[in-house]
């Protein structure tokens, strides 16, 4: 997992994960974490938006296998410090196959085609 503030500059070792330009989103979607339930949900969504396919087709591998979602609500939605922090934009990047995923602190997940 990657954590990135307002400057949106990748802090881990993986090189794919730096050089946005070179990708082309394929999804987007907005998470409301006082609306919409659970995150794991919206990343599910928009991973089956971006690959386009149903729901129940984005089982392998597991999210959980991929990433710590608690983590990520805790660290962008969850604290008092994330909730200052949304006047800022901070950025949880994670690749989930072929795609990169960004779950940003404003709510916006977008994913990205890496191919």
């Amino acid at each position: 997992m990657t954590t990135n503030d307002d400057s949106d500059t990748a802090s881990d070792d993986d090189p794919s994960l730096h050089h946005d330009a070179h990708r082309r989103q394929v999804a987007q979607r907005r998470y409301d974490p006082d609306e919409d339930g659970e995150l794991t949900t919206a990343l599910v969504f928009a991973i089956a938006e971006a690959r386009d396919v149903p729901l129940d087709e984005v089982k392998s591998p597991s999210l959980y296998d991929v990433v710590n979602v608690p983590a990520i609500e805790d660290a962008l939605f969850d604290s008092e410090t994330a909730a200052n922090s949304r006047q800022g934009t901070g950025t949880i990047k994670f690749r989930y196959t072929d795609y990169l995923v960004k779950v940003r602190s404003d709510g916006w997940i977008q994913v990205y085609d890496t191919t």
